[in-house]
């Protein structure tokens, strides 16, 4: 596993910030390998003021304490470009999201005295040194980046720690996302977060972008009206991919892997089919009035939702791609793809692309519809606090104070420097993202149940199967098991 210190103390070297932040002149230390408040040798670093000031809803309410260099320990996947999140190893001018996630660290360093050093690896390696780590009881980490859907399995295995015990995290606040109850709390206890301490999960958010220029080629206008009417809509995408797919070599054949042929969609079936769905409402689970998921399928509302899937995908001929994801993109670069479902994350593969291209929200099912949705792609970024750690109280301070500082220093840079203006070639495309990012879809059934019915619509449409009822009647017991036995876990978990 690679290692490397973020940054050293940041009173070293801005001491300007340090003032700025109103940190306390007096330094406590702490022994974090017991229990935080146990004896006279385990005092937490003392608070000395709570800033009165800070209560609106942009600022935290965070209490001045530093902690005399002591570090706060971070272990981050690398996938993607998940590390962007923590690892900022120094300045980068190039790279404006970079940096201002360098910054973002070195002033929480200056306000309370730490020193950030983070270890990172694959998520699989992540995941492994995490369940070590628990099973051995040792306190090697404050704050750990764990993917989505695995990291949820670990929640279950009573690795983290809830987020309700984590006295100074609010997440009521607006650098946490609105959504994450929906996916991820079981009795209003939530073992895993997100919001703007993650910006590399913003790139995991999904979307379409479409070739502006076979716009054009056809006659057609850009889809950007639709959607501020709140007409964009699985049957008017239907319309514009209904006729695209073509054979313009005319050796009788759609080749993905040739120069010449167009489609009307070029997709990935680990993206597109969860993309569609739940960008059109679905759902498998809901939750009771004490925030207790139960199964609930609507079979007659996803029958009509995958309908209208199965007409994009396969009655018009789509490029649903199950093996060679690298040509799924290749396709839209190369202009033979009238649209492309992706995610932010593969925007940057498309900044030579020679047509001219613009992005969308995923469509609604109908008109009737309130919200667009976006679905937040498995691998996103998650982060939790470890059950070993030792001195939850200076971890749920840090990790606020990392949370609200990239509210008010990164999200910007990242929306407006690097989405709206690096990303994007319009600004329609601007004011899309938006709409894109407005709601993100967390759902259990994705979550905890992609190996059974949370991926009906994926096994479907690989198997051009309109059997929508029959593999809910086939899932039906096993979801319902699934779901009891996330509960129990979870009462575990809390107990």
């Amino acid at each position: 596993m690679k290692k490397a210190i973020c940054m050293i103390l940041a009173a070293l070297t801005v001491l300007g910030v340090l003032a700025s932040s109103g940190c306390a002149n007096g330094t406590a230390h702490t022994d974090t390998d017991k229990p935080v408040g146990t004896t006279d040798d385990t005092k937490a670093a003392e608070v000395t003021s709570v800033e009165e000031t800070e209560t609106d809803a942009e600022t935290d309410a965070l209490p001045q304490v530093s902690y005399g260099g002591e570090e706060f320990r971070v272990l981050s996947q690398t996938d993607g470009n998940r590390h962007y999140d923590i690892y900022a190893e120094e300045a980068d001018e190039s790279d404006a999201v970079h940096d201002a996630v360098f910054n973002r660290n070195l002033a929480v360093q200056d306000r309370f005295g730490i020193s950030i050093v983070v270890e990172y690896d694959t998520f699989s390696a992540v995941n492994a040194a995490i369940d070590r780590m628990v099973k051995s009881g040792t306190d090697e980490f404050d704050l750990c980046f764990v993917h989505m859907v695995s990291g949820a399995s670990m929640a279950l295995d009573n690795d983290f720690v809830a987020f309700e015990e984590l006295e100074y995290i609010d997440l009521s606040k607006p650098w946490w996302d609105k959504n994450l109850k929906d996916g991820f709390s079981i009795g209003n206890r939530l073992f895993m977060a997100n919001g703007d301490i993650s910006p590399s999960s913003f790139s995991s958010t999904s979307c379409l972008y479409f070739n502006k220029t076979m716009f054009d080629r056809n006659d057609l206008q850009y889809p950007y009206q639709l959607v501020r009417e709140g007409k964009w809509t699985l049957d008017r995408l239907i319309e514009f991919t209904k006729d695209i797919t073509a054979d313009k070599d005319g050796d009788g054949k759609t080749d993905p892997h040739g120069t010449a042929d167009t489609f009307g969609l070029t997709s990935w079936s680990y993206d597109v089919p969860y993309s569609l769905y739940y960008g059109a409402g679905g759902s498998l689970v809901s939750k009771d009035e004490n925030d207790m998921p139960y199964y609930d399928p609507n079979i007659e509302r996803d029958t009509d939702i995958y309908g209208k899937i199965y007409d994009v995908i396969v009655t018009n001929n789509a490029y649903f791609e199950t093996v060679d994801y690298n040509n799924v993109g290749k396709l839209f670069i190369n202009g033979q793809a009238m649209f492309y479902d992706a995610s932010f994350l593969l925007v940057g593969f498309l900044r030579d692309m020679d047509d001219e291209f613009g992005i969308l929200p995923l469509p609604k099912y109908s008109e009737m519809q309130k919200e667009y949705r976006s679905f937040v792609n498995g691998a996103s970024n998650m982060i939790c606090v470890p059950v070993t750690c030792k001195n939850l109280e200076r971890a749920s301070i840090i990790t606020e104070a990392l949370a609200s500082e990239a509210y008010r220093t990164v999200t910007p840079v990242l929306y407006e420097t690097y989405l709206k203006r690096k990303v994007t070639r319009d600004a329609d495309s601007s004011e899309m993202i938006d709409y894109i990012l407005r709601n993100r879809v967390f759902d259990m059934g994705y979550i905890n149940l992609f190996d059974s019915i949370g991926s009906f619509v994926r096994v479907l449409l690989t198997s051009k199967s309109t059997k929508v009822s029959s593999v809910f009647k086939q899932h039906d017991k096993s979801a319902r098991r699934a779901i009891e036995k996330m509960i129990a876990s979870y009462k575990k978990s809390a107990g």
